[in-house]
Formats: structure tokens, C-alpha cells, sequence
């Protein structure tokens, strides 16, 4: 059996990778406007953050992907595309 750190760094990366993936396909089928607001991402993973206030789920993650420069924000608090090295790394 795993232990519970291991198994939130599993959750992690892959709530990250869903995040990307759902980013790059919006460049891929929209590449004149490949940005997503967050709500429409929540939408299409299906996780919707439970505190209304500080909805940590996503905005965490997206803070985590924007530090290390896998995504970027058109304006303060999204939308958000990837950013072209990380498009880049996943065509």
C-alpha cells in the first residue's frame, strides 16, 4: 500500500496533467483564442472547488503552473493557455 504522501503527489500530478491536457487541446482545435477561462476548465475535468470563497482545488494548481511557467495568464486571475514551451513539449 502507498503512503498518503505518496498518494496526494499522484493526485497532484495528475490533476496537473488534466489541466494541461485540457489547455492544449484548446490550442489545438482554437489556436487563434487557446484560452480558457477557470470555470471552463473545472467544467471539463469535471473538479469543481468545494469553498466558495477560496476555491483551492483549482487556483492553487493553476498558481503552481503559472510559477513554473507551463501556462500564463492573459490578465491577473486567467484566462490561461499554455504557455508555447509547453505546447511545444506535448505536440
Amino acid at each position: 500500500m502507498s503512503n498518503p504522501k505518496e498518494l496526494a503527489l499522484k493526485g497532484i500530478f495528475y490533476l496537473e496533467e488534466a489541466i494541461l491536457e485540457v489547455l492544449f487541446q484548446k490550442m489545438e482545435a482554437h489556436p487563434e483564442n487557446p484560452y480558457l477561462r477557470r470555470v471552463e476548465i473545472r467544467q471539463k475535468i469535471g473538479v469543481y472547488d468545494l469553498h466558495p470563497k477560496f476555491g483551492w482545488t483549482l487556483e492553487g494548481t493553476m498558481h503552481k503552473l503559472d510559477a513554473e511557467g507551463r501556462v500564463e495568464q492573459r490578465e491577473k486571475r486567467g484566462p490561461y493557455k499554455l504557455t508555447e514551451t509547453e505546447y511545444q513539449k506535448r505536440c
